[in-house]
């Protein structure tokens, strides 16, 4: 199996590189990082099997995580979010993470640990569950975006390269581009890599253990719950009924009733 490569956005079809500086203006920042996944190494990482041990899915011992998912969902596809929609599809995910036999901030106690929650979803759900702010931690904006049949992953923060510990906190696990392209950046053979999220698709949850493998790195996938499959944009949806979406865009959904971020670095 090839893995994703960086590359340098001077060497850019211009296509690709008109894309990137759109998400940039879009996002307000700078991608110090560029990695590609391209259509066959996508197709790989995707593709059908069994999910490992180091996928650890909570609603197969507690029922209460799909009915909690069944709020997301029914949230995600109102025609109109109302702030009362927001706050009940922020509990619901907030439920589902308190579902989760192993807690995020139970992890980042631990010495020599780096925290990457991404904006917007897993920094707010980090805040939210109290993993931040951490002493050694990351925010960065992680975008995937489509380019050449495949993906690219922007990358706006400079994470460390050897790091020993690495705790990851977001909302969902869809195509795995992202998680992936962090895991790529921060670690070595042997580094122990956990993923907290609500949500995984088969082939996302799929994709992160194999490229974990492929990298040496020791995963472990904590995910609420594990269903449906991608769209052509990468999103989750239901296999039966590809207009529904299963989470939508967490961070567009629950930004607006969130508060505002702590000020200044964590110490």
């Amino acid at each position: 199996m090839n893995a994703a490569h960086t590359v340098d956005r001077a060497d850019l079809p211009l296509d690709d590189r008109c894309t990137v500086e759109n998400y940039e203006r879009h996002y307000g920042t700078r991608f110090g990082h560029l990695l590609r996944f391209d259509s066959q190494l996508l197709k790989t990482l995707h593709g059908p099997g069994e999910l490992p041990g180091n996928v650890r899915v909570a609603s197969a011992e507690r029922p209460g995580v799909t009915e909690q998912l069944a709020v997301v969902t029914a949230v995600a596809n109102l025609p109109e979010q109302r702030d009362a929609d927001r706050r009940r599809y922020l509990r619901a995910l907030l439920d589902i993470y308190g579902m989760l036999p192993s807690q995020p901030a139970d992890r980042v106690s631990a010495p020599r640990t780096t925290v990457i929650a991404p904006e917007r979803e897993g920094r707010i759900l980090a805040e939210l569950l109290h993993v931040l702010p951490h002493r050694n931690s990351l925010r960065p904006q992680v975008k995937r975006m489509p380019a050449g049949g495949g993906l690219l992953v922007g990358v706006d923060q400079q994470p460390p390269a050897r790091a020993e510990r690495v705790v990851i906190v977001d909302g969902v696990v869809a195509s795995g581009v992202t998680l992936m392209a962090m895991m790529h950046l921060t670690a070595r053979p042997g580094t122990a890599v956990e993923v907290f999220t609500c949500h995984a698709t088969p082939e996302g949850a799929l994709a992160l253990a194999r490229y974990a493998e492929q990298l040496k790195v020791s995963l472990t996938l904590h995910a609420g719950h594990v269903s449906g499959i991608l769209n052509e944009k990468y999103y989750s949806v239901e296999p039966g009924d590809q207009a529904t979406l299963l989470l939508g865009d967490i961070g567009d959904t629950i930004s607006p009733v969130v508060p505002p971020s702590p000020q200044g670095k964590a110490v």
